[in-house]
């Protein structure tokens, strides 16, 4: 027997005496209410998996990259130190052993390899493509041990080193390389043109997880190939039998590494005075501070992002949900006219909610694991490593959760607190009056439109209910603002490198430079045998040393800059360059003067606007630059005070250009390392560039235009995971798109419904519902757009330029951005109501218009 206050075994309300329906009761009601509604249920449950999973994978990178690197370093038995001899420096391997030994502590060392670089010359080209790159030759120790010897080299394909390889014409070939050239685990290659070597499988060392950092190649992995080989085969190829250029060494354990490092620097000064060698630790190496630092960068990007679309889901979650419960309000009206309690018939909309947001939740993390996964894969691709975990991390997906399960109960708080705040009869009211005396209605219906009732009917239906429409403008907007700024900063990246490549190209785009293996003397045979090669027609020597310039009155150091392990390059009053001594008067290629003059009687640098910009400077102006300086045989570090003679247009900072007349500023006058080299008309730049790297003494021979083509794939390689965003963007803003106009046609479905029955056709309605989301479409776009604009700015002028300060990037919107972002925001989101096309169809036209059920 059952009442309409309850049924029989319900509990007793005892603020009202009713009896109150049991829990069950009303989570059945909410099932039915998520089977009735499952389309729009799982679309906005798909809307908070996307915000709160791809802001989970994304915020998630940070944690699991830290992880796989320090795990990687431990695998491979990475040093605590690293004794690194001066440039072209070797000493006896069993004098560097004696030397560490003779420390007042040799137990703090426990154990050490030795090693061996030498530069060489890497030809591994395939059928498909021409590969002469600079390399370097590292000879490592392959004799049987009891342990895994120090800074263990990794394998990755084919097969590593053996003691039977001792002195075997076989290499390990780096996997970096191997990956961004698209080499195979096995092969042979050829160096200096014309020696043949084996690789037998690629692999890597932690000396070389960055392998550009660590060897100076501004192209990374891909323009500079690391050969691993035994420590005799690298002395053979050296000529020096028995030396050393490093030394490995892993510390006791609880040894404090600074003393230790303190302590071994002493030593083998006293011991090794000519040997120049310097001890650093593991986290003092560039290559480890870029890994580490990255990844901190990375994030601050990915964070950005992955807010602006779990923002995006929110406003949508929001939206969507509470117009799913204002839905419900003649129901909630109904029963308050039956003396149900306000408290009993809000809670069936709020565990609607409540599931809703549960579903999204869990749907969550399946998306959260699948973005972790593409970004893995993006990132594995991008910095191979021999160990990579992917754990998945709560913390941020915790975090992202409770925000969008937290907007979603609010979105159904809100409108059931204003359902069940209104007489019965307020919330029975159907159709147009029930928003007639709030927002913009008054304005709806005092606005003179042209056109039928009809055909303005959109305009008003926007103007009935601002806060749906901007609530639904928000959520779109938040979209479209993400997209503009991924695709606006991709822009204005490779805007800043088309403008660099203008200025590399504005004179001599055919140029390449010759770079040679150490020094030489301006008509030395190596020189000669570069200028007589057949095809060679303009060519200019020039001098490329690394400085470091500095503001007037900053301290600049004591230090070789190329080794300072401060982090210079993160400051604006200082920062390392790289300088070019070339003829600014008729050599093959010069900079261009946009300030100044390239013409000038004593030694002035030629700086770049950014350089100049970041030291506060302009031309006349002086500046501090530390440069070698040689001294007899060796060289020595000295501080000058130089003026700016004229500004150039390169945005990379490190660009720094010195008459070739004023080498004498350092000593180096007819010192020469590299040769610019122009192509006589008629001939192949790819015969003459084999003809050119064949020779004795050619470290390396790069067309200017592939410095630019290595540039542009890098960049693509590194922003390839932005794609994620693009994608996770876009489905957010179909789906936001599908599920209002899908509510849109519940809400409306009396008037649908009246419109139908007044004979209207089907096409006729479809058509109104499509100039509605177009014109929230058209206003989420406004917004989104101005919002993506300022977005851009920010990301390039202040995140990016922050992260690569080396470069000055130009802020740069294309058309087809704006295009993309009004094809989002205004076609997408236009279309979307044809997906109610089947429902319009199939409408039950007297049951729609009942009243009372």
């Amino acid at each position: 027997m059952t009442t309409a206050a309850g049924s029989v075994g319900d509990e007793v309300d005892r603020r009202t005496g009713r009896h109150a329906p049991p829990p069950g009761f009303w989570l059945r009601w909410s099932l039915r209410d998520l089977k009735a509604r499952w389309v729009q249920i799982l679309a906005i449950a798909v809307v908070i998996a996307l915000g709160t999973g791809t802001y989970a994978g994304l915020s998630a990178s940070a944690a699991w990259r830290r992880v796989s690197y320090d795990a990687s370093y431990q695998a491979l038995n990475a040093h605590d130190l690293l004794v690194a001899l001066a440039e072209n420096t070797t000493v006896d391997a069993a004098a560097l052993r004696a030397a560490v030994a003779a420390s007042p502590h040799p137990e703090w060392f426990a154990d050490m390899t030795t090693s061996l670089a030498v530069s060489v010359q890497v030809d591994a080209s395939t059928k498909g493509e021409t590969i002469l790159v600079p390399g370097r030759m590292v000879g490592v120790e392959v004799g049987r041990r009891p342990v895994p010897p120090v800074d263990t080299l990794s394998v990755a394909g084919g097969r590593g080193l053996a003691p039977a390889d001792a002195g075997a014409d076989v290499v390990v070939l780096d996997e970096g390389f191997a990956n961004a050239r698209h080499l195979p685990a096995t092969g042979t290659l050829r160096l200096g043109g014309s020696e043949q070597v084996q690789w037998v499988g690629t692999g890597q060392s932690p000396r070389y997880f960055l392998a550009g950092a660590e060897t100076g190649s501004v192209f990374g992995a891909r323009g500079f190939a690391v050969l691993f080989t035994s420590l005799e085969r690298a002395q053979a190829e050296a000529g020096t039998p028995g030396k050393v250029s490093e030394a490995s060494i892993r510390l006791a354990p609880e040894v404090d590494p600074d003393a230790a490092r303190a302590e071994l620097a002493q030593t083998l000064a006293a011991r090794l005075p000519g040997a120049a060698a310097e001890v650093r630790r593991l986290q003092d190496e560039r290559g480890y501070r870029l890994l580490y630092d990255d990844i901190a960068n990375d994030q601050k990007f990915f964070t950005v992002f992955a807010f602006l679309i779990l923002a995006g889901a929110a406003f949508a979650a929001f939206n969507l949900t509470g117009r799913i419960v204002e839905a419900q309000r003649r129901e909630i009206g109904v029963g308050m006219s039956l003396g149900v309690p306000r408290v009993w018939l809000a809670l069936r909309p709020v565990l609607l909610a409540l599931e809703v947001a549960l579903i999204g939740a869990v749907a969550g993390v399946v998306v959260g694991f699948v973005v972790g996964q593409a970004m893995g894969n993006v990132t594995e691709a991008y910095f191979p490593m021999p160990e990579w975990s992917r754990p998945f991390q709560v913390a941020p997906y915790l975090r992202a959760t409770a925000f969008g399960v937290g907007l979603v109960l609010l979105a159904s708080i809100w409108p059931v607190v204003r359902a069940v705040g209104v007489p019965p009869v307020e919330a029975i009211r159907t159709g147009p009056r029930t928003t007639a005396r709030g927002g913009l209605a008054p304005l709806a219906q005092r606005l003179h439109l042209p056109g039928s009732t009809i055909t303005t009917l959109p305009i008003r239906d926007v103007l009935r209910r601002p806060r749906r429409t901007l609530l639904t403008a928000l959520g779109i907007a938040a979209t479209v603002a993400t997209l503009v700024g991924v695709f606006g900063m991709l822009d204005s990246i490779y805007q800043t490198i088309d403008n660099g490549e203008a200025e590399f190209l504005s004179s001599s785009p055919q140029r390449m430079t010759v770079a040679l293996q150490t020094f030489t003397l301006a008509g030395s045979p190596t020189l000669a045998a570069i200028e007589s090669v057949p095809g060679v027609g303009r060519f200019s020597e020039g001098l490329r040393i690394g400085g470091t310039v500095a503001r007037m009155g900053v301290d600049i150091g004591d230090t070789n800059p190329l080794a300072d392990s401060t982090g210079s390059t993160d400051r604006r009053d200082r920062f390392d360059v790289m300088l070019d001594v070339v003829d600014l008067h008729d050599g093959v290629w010069k900079p261009t003067a946009i300030q100044g003059s390239l013409e000038s009687t004593g030694p002035a640098l030629v700086l770049s606007r950014k350089a100049a910009d970041d030291l506060g400077v302009g031309v006349g102006d002086h500046v501090q630059f530390r440069h070698p300086q040689r001294d007899g045989l060796g060289y020595s570090w000295l501080t000058s005070e130089l003026p700016v003679g004229a500004i150039h247009p390169n945005p990379f900072r490190f660009s720094a250009y010195l008459d070739i007349d004023h080498a004498d500023l350092m000593n180096l006058t007819g010192v020469i390392n590299q040769v610019d080299v122009e192509p006589a008309p008629g001939t192949d730049p790819t015969t003459l560039r084999r003809a050119l790297f064949a020779l004795g003494g050619v470290g390396s021979v790069t067309p200017v235009s592939e410095s630019i083509t290595a540039i542009r794939t890098t960049m693509d390689e590194f922003l390839g995971i932005l794609q994620i965003v693009v994608w996770a963007v876009l489905l957010l803003a179909v789906l936001i798109a599908f599920n209002s106009s899908s509510i849109s046609a519940d809400e409306r479905a009396r008037e649908h419904a009246t419109m139908f029955a007044f004979g209207l056709p089907t096409r006729t309605v479809l058509g109104l519902a499509m100039a509605e989301s177009a014109i929230i479409g058209l206003l989420a776009t406004m917004i989104g757009v101005a919002v993506g604009v300022g977005l851009t700015w920010w990301l390039v002028q202040g995140l990016f330029a922050a992260t690569i300060p080396d470069l000055e990037l130009v802020t740069a919107i294309e058309p087809a951005t704006f295009a993309i972002a009004a094809l989002l925001g205004v076609v997408a989101v236009s279309v979307a109501p044809v997906l109610i096309l089947r429902q319009l169809r199939h409408m039950d036209i007297p049951a729609t218009l009942r009243v009372v059920e």
